[in-house]
């Protein structure tokens, strides 16, 4: 991994509470420039909630995440609306607004924070969905897209600002193995190409270990496993093992026990 002096992301003993429920329990660490980032786990394991920290979504204590060397808790409004004009977050739906067409929706971000043209623009827009493959369809409305041509069209709308960090939430969910497939090329693509540092969060083994340069596994707010695809796939911790290689909880053997146990009190 790399140091907090040359990451683009660090986190250091990150709690997190909903109310008085703690979520997230001592999480670090590091997100190198310039790479895809993978953060995986169960259902419940903390994932989407260390995602709104990282975004802005959740309000974080002093000394918790830092971005490009900067504590993000000591941000002030001016600060955030910089920070969000620099990142590109794709979230699990794609969040495009029905009533607008695909054109309008990758150009709204343009629109709310440029002062380029009308021409300017569309040519921008026109690039965007040409590089995710979505060139002619500038016209349609959301409901005339399949699942994967609107997870494409959100990509396109994050990627309008050209970000220096992008966000992706759940890429593969819903989606055909194909499709899935392809979304993780465009990503690999996207990396490549820009430079840019990608943060995916994901619960799909094979999507992560195709994509993924560094990546986090988690479970119940805590970090199992956290390194290179191979240390990660080569770890021995059981829970990490277990989610590894899919293998269920053992919930019969409890519901068995228990239900033995109900038997023997009624027949008393």
């Amino acid at each position: 991994m790399t140091s907090e002096a040359t990451s683009i992301i660090s986190v250091r003993d990150l709690q997190s509470f909903y109310g008085r429920r703690q979520v997230l329990f001592d999480i670090s660490f590091d997100v190198p420039p310039h790479c895809i980032f993978v953060i995986m786990g169960v259902s419940g394991s903390g994932k989407t909630t260390l995602f709104r920290h990282l975004i802005g979504l959740k309000p974080t204590r002093k000394n918790a995440v830092f971005i490009k060397g900067e504590d993000i808790s000591e941000w002030k409004s001016s600060d955030w609306q910089k920070y969000w004009q620099s990142i590109g977050v794709l979230f699990q739906s794609g969040a495009l607004f029905n009533s607008m067409t695909l054109k309008e929706n990758v150009a709204l971000p343009l629109q709310v924070h440029t002062e380029l043209t009308s021409d300017i623009i569309d040519v921008m827009v026109e690039m965007k969905l040409y590089m995710v493959g979505l060139s002619g369809f500038s016209d349609y409305m959301p409901a005339q897209l399949s699942g994967g041509m609107k997870k494409r069209a959100g990509l396109a709308r994050a990627l309008a600002m050209d970000p220096e960090l992008l966000f992706v939430d759940e890429p593969s969910s819903g989606l055909d193995p194909i499709t899935a497939a392809g979304l993780d090329d465009l990503l690999i693509s996207l990396k490549d190409a820009f430079g840019m540092t990608v943060i995916v969060v994901t619960h799909e083994l094979e999507s992560a270990f195709k994509i993924g340069d560094y990546m986090l596994v988690m479970d119940k707010g805590r970090i199992l496993a956290c390194g290179t695809p191979e240390s990660v796939k080569n770890s021995k911790e059981s829970r990490v093992r277990q989610f590894l290689e899919r293998r269920a909880e053992e919930a019969g053997q409890d519901m068995e026990a228990y239900l033995q146990r109900l038997c023997s009190v009624r027949s008393r």
